[in-house]
């Protein structure tokens, strides 16, 4: 009788037979990896669809009506600054200079015409009403403050 490879081998033993075959068809779940997380095994559609997902869902956190980069937001700080400073200095320090109600108008006038001018630029992001009235009004405003501080360091300069 020939030897075999496999000690506890016994042919005659069906019920261990017939486990080997159902071990030998294979695992039904073996393709469970494609189900988890991050898989790339749905092809190169899938991959593209998730990442189109993952993009629009970081697009719709950054989204705002105000949506500046680093050189807007270094320019949107200073002229918050001045015009903060330029009224706090004008109620208190400059309270009888002529020229002290003419600088925190200007800064507001250029700081609300700012605030136009990004509105106006991210509106291809947004579109909306409430949107398209802040920006009018905020442009509005801008002119009137501006037009204001110009006209007033006319003044100062001619009289």
């Amino acid at each position: 009788m020939a030897k075999t490879k496999y000690k506890g081998y016994n042919p005659a033993d069906t019920a261990q037979q017939q486990e080997n075959i159902r071990k030998a068809k294979g695992n039904p779940n073996k393709n469970v990896h494609r189900k988890k997380n991050g898989s790339n095994y749905g092809g190169y559609a899938s991959a593209a669809r998730k990442e189109s997902e993952r993009k629009a869902q970081a697009e719709r956190k950054r989204e705002t009506v105000f949506d500046m980069n680093r050189t807007q937001g270094i320019i949107f700080g200073v002229l918050i600054t001045l015009a903060v400073a330029g009224m706090i200095l004008t109620y208190t320090v400059f309270k009888d200079s002529p020229a002290a109600p003419v600088i925190p108008s200007l800064t507001l006038g250029l700081l609300s015409g700012f605030l136009a001018y990004i509105g106006y630029t991210n509106r291809a992001k947004r579109t909306g009403t409430f949107q398209t009235v802040l920006i009018v009004v905020l442009a509005i405003l801008g002119v009137v403050y501006t037009s204001t501080g110009v006209i007033g360091l006319i003044n100062l300069l001619n009289g």
